[in-house]
């Protein structure tokens, strides 16, 4: 690791050029991560001797021997430069590697497994990618040696100058690492294991690919070329995963390596008076470099190198959209406090229906909330006090300190115990579930514990975040006989087709490493592509989302999202718009294992009180319906089911759901009701093309209570029995080919009512500020009894608190008392008390360039 981050730096190391302007600054502190160019003295040169770096010797063949030479010593040599500020960039990479080494085994047997001529395939466009890339700088050097083209011809000698310094380094870390490849010993990927010709870390193809791309990329700065030579690279290592042939953490050190040896080339070498002039940036400044080549008066333009310079500071003047920017976790005590402000008029035109939000967005809802505040003829005295209230404390967690464009910080470090005192439900797609909304930790009788943390990293548009949790669980007893046969009857829509369901085995207790969320991602004109795993809650439900909720652990996916609202083209005063789009893969799943999944989310503000949004989302793919382009197309684009309907048949286009929700603030009550509703279908383009065959969660909330300003109430209410007629428990949430579709890890996907389940939950909340409040809750869930024999009853009372001693210290308190009566679960009525204790330390800490 220490390797690749000091490659970035090693050439400014062995070439140092001596400042002869004001401007210049010594290369040997120059930046350690080679994003930018900059100019080094020629091999040719004497150690101290100034050089311009528009006046090296052209690249010639004649001298690549030497040249590999000096790469190969500074390349070997780098770590001795690496300095403190580069755990900036060394802290996430090393976090994602081992984290992905972790989970490698996992990732290949239950994410991606996949049949042998699906794997033929994408070896076969890994091969292609890597090909073409190849294929472009050797054609310009070939055509360089019968026209006269220096830029093409120093493109192809510094890209196969780039390919065999990376592939060294590659071959090097193969025959040191001797990795077993994904389709030996059942994945277990295996260190010092294999021979050096069959090591499988890191990813030659990958090294090669991204090297490739790195000097093309450099060579031609324009957007384009860059989209498109990254694109293939991506593509490649992405291919080396699906093929088998490789894990995920060698596709990601194997793309590390050739991208940093391919920018060290180009930094190297290139002969900066063959294009003097910055190239035209990507739209809204995508992929601009970091470091701008200037203009000095009576010189040629040329890079100035950076060396020892003050942390980058962003204001309210720069633009928000060039700052990447993580998402504020759900369970964060900001997202009530922004809405309830957004309730109160303080945030017009709020986008409730994706979520989660980054702190980039929370901030500007936050500078909107300021504006109105600040005015005292916005609103009475008493509404004014309760959102200065609020804004306090969201102040304080996003408008102090330093605001750095390269930074990595600790954001939070927390412990829960809880514990559930008698028989508890742990199965919401069947009998019902004590915790809702908890992201699928471990749920049982008996005692819990959780100990996380939480990091989040920035460098100018890219960013990273990743919370980790270690958990202890209760366990489960075996599942008998007679529940498993029930859920068989439940389950099974097909009875002549569908599999046999295993029963659930028991498990003693136990302590498991988690990912909350880990991802990454870069941001662009007000949007941002993301790739990891990350929570969707699309709706806006307190008791939860229809379709994403809170209530599973997030899914592993590949995000397209609008991170702020966007005015309508060409009619911008008629209201915002956002987007969410998303590929992912869910996890334990059995009927049939590994599914995907795939949405589309619109979601639009007309003025400053309406909000509507459109979903489109299915689940396809898995075991026993292959991966292909062609089931893709079927999958969006076709309108009616196809093939014969029984239980694991190829050409069926998937389980197609959609949803429509909307938000309403009452005109004439705009400062305090707000009515809203989530509506969701499983066989229809849209709710709202047949409402009574659709699922419904209708709300309220009253942001303040009359002579009561600092007390809120939410009611909300959700049926998924119909509301002309009763489907039972085969309609909603299931479908002939994903039996446990609507899952991930054993917990529904979107709200815990269940099937064929009406439940209604209103909770009230006094506000000591934002951090500070205590809310009541009653919850009660009624179970069909046209699904589950002689139905069920759950009734919840519960208390949920929290304090914060300070700014860097909150604690949270969860209580609750619960009776059920569901007979075909257990006997007779049953009840338990449960509970958790949360303290959570937010230390402000920072490690920045």
């Amino acid at each position: 690791m220490l390797l690749l981050l000091g490659i970035g730096q090693s050439h400014a190391q062995s070439a140092p050029i001596q400042p002869d302007s004001p401007n210049a600054v010594t290369a040997g502190s120059s930046s350690s991560l080679p994003d930018a160019p900059s100019p080094q003295a020629s091999s040719g040169s004497s150690s101290g001797a100034a050089v311009d770096p528009t006046d090296r010797p052209d690249v010639t063949f004649t001298g690549t021997p030497k040249r590999l030479l000096l790469d190969q010593k500074a390349i070997w040599t780098s770590p001795l430069h690496v300095r403190p500020s580069d755990a900036v960039w060394l802290l996430p990479l090393g976090t994602a590697t081992g984290l992905l080494i972790g989970s490698d085994q996992h990732t290949m047997t239950s994410l991606i497994n996949i049949n042998a001529n699906d794997r033929s395939t994408f070896n076969t466009l890994s091969d292609a990618g890597v090909i073409t890339l190849g294929a472009v700088p050797a054609s310009m050097y070939l055509w360089s040696l019968f026209n006269y083209a220096p830029q093409a011809r120093e493109t192809g000698l510094l890209a196969g100058e780039a390919v065999a310094d990376s592939l060294a380094v590659s071959e090097v870390g193969k025959f040191v690492s001797l990795r077993d490849r994904p389709l030996v010993n059942n994945a277990k990927g295996d260190f010092f294991s294999s021979s050096p010709t069959e090591s499988s870390f890191p990813s030659n193809h990958a090294t090669a690919a991204w090297a490739l791309a790195a000097v093309i990329g450099d060579e031609y700065p324009g957007w384009i070329t860059r989209t498109a030579v990254y694109g293939l690279a991506t593509g490649v290592s992405a291919s080396r995963v699906l093929s088998e042939q490789h894990f995920p953490s060698d596709v990601l050190i194997g793309s590390v390596t050739g991208w940093l040896i391919g920018h060290y080339v180009y930094r190297a070498h290139h002969n900066f008076s063959l294009n003097p002039f910055d190239s035209t940036p990507m739209p809204g400044d995508f992929g601009v470099p970091r470091t701008h080549k200037t203009q000095q008066a009576g010189a040629p333009s040329q890079p100035v190198p950076v060396a020892h310079h003050p942390p980058r500071l962003f204001t309210e003047e720069d633009d928000p959209d060039t700052i990447g920017s993580t998402n504020v976790p759900m369970d964060s005590w900001v997202y009530p406090a922004l809405e309830r402000l957004a309730a109160m008029g303080f945030i017009p035109g709020q986008s409730v229906s994706i979520r989660p939000w980054t702190r980039q967005e929370c901030l500007r809802q936050l500078r909107v909330a300021e504006d109105l505040a600040d005015r005292e003829d916005y609103s009475s005295p008493s509404l004014l006090r309760e959102a200065r209230l609020l804004i306090a404390d969201l102040h304080a967690e996003f408008e102090t300190g330093p605001t750095y464009y390269e930074v990595a910080s600790l954001e939070s470090v927390y412990g829960r115990f809880g514990t559930i005192a008698g028989p508890a439900l742990a199965d919401s797609f069947h009998f019902g579930q004590t915790w809702w909304n908890d992201f699928g930790r471990p749920l049982g009788r008996g005692s819990s514990a959780i100990l996380g943390y939480s990091v989040r990293a920035r460098y100018g548009r890219l960013f990273f975040y990743d919370r980790q949790e270690l958990q202890h669980g209760p366990g489960n007893p075996a599942e008998s006989e007679e529940r498993n046969q029930l859920i068989n009857e439940l389950d099974q829509i097909q009875p002549e087709f569908d599999p046999h369901i295993e029963p659930i085995p028991e498990r003693s207790a136990y302590t498991r490493q988690r990912p909350i969320e880990l991802y990454g991602g870069i941001a662009f004109a007000g949007n941002e592509v993301s790739f990891g795993k990350q929570e969707l809650y699309w709706g806006p439900t307190n008791i939860g989302p229809l379709a994403f909720s809170s209530n599973a652990e997030p899914t592993y996916n590949l995000r397209f999202v609008s991170t702020r609202p966007h005015p309508f083209p060409l009619v911008p005063s008629l209201g915002t718009y956002r987007f969410d789009v998303v590929l992912g893969k869910l996890s334990g799943h059995s009927y049939p294992a590994r599914p995907w999944y795939n949405g589309q989310k619109m979601d639009l503000n007309f003025g400053d009180n309406l909000e509507m949004s459109f979903t489109r989302w299915s689940i396809f793919w898995g075991v026993g319906h292959p991966i292909t382009f062609h089931s893709f197309k079927d999958n969006v684009f076709s309108f009616n089911s196809t093939g014969t309907g029984a239980y694991g048949d190829r050409t069926d286009p998937g389980d197609r759901k959609s949803n429509f929700d909307f938000s309403y603030r009452l005109p004439f009550l705009s400062r305090i009701v707000t009515l809203y509703a989530d509506a969701y279908s499983d066989d229809d383009p849209s709710p709202i093309a047949a409402p009574r065959r659709a699922v419904w969660s209708p709300g309220i909330y009253f942001a303040r209570l009359p002579f009561l300003p600092h007390m809120d109430l939410r009611v909300e209410a959700v049926s998924s029995t119909g509301l002309a007629t009763n489907f039972g428990g085969q309609h909603y949430f299931i479908n002939n080919q994903y039996l446990d579709g609507n899952t991930n890890k054993g917990f529904l996907l979107g709200n815990a009512v269940g099937r064929d389940g009406r439940a209604i939950e209103g909770r009230s909340g006094y506000w000591f500020s934002a951090r500070t409040r205590l809310e009541l809750g009653y919850r009660q869930n009624k179970i069909g009894n046209d699904y589950l024999p002689n139905g069920g009853t759950i009734t919840d009372g519960f208390l949920n608190g929290s304090y914060a001693f300070n700014r860097h210290w909150q604690a949270q308190i969860f209580t609750q008392y619960e009776r059920f009566l569901v007979p075909s679960y257990m006997h007779g009525s049953q009840h338990n008390t449960s509970g958790w204790l949360q303290i959570a330390w937010t230390p402000e800490l920072h490690l920045h360039k």
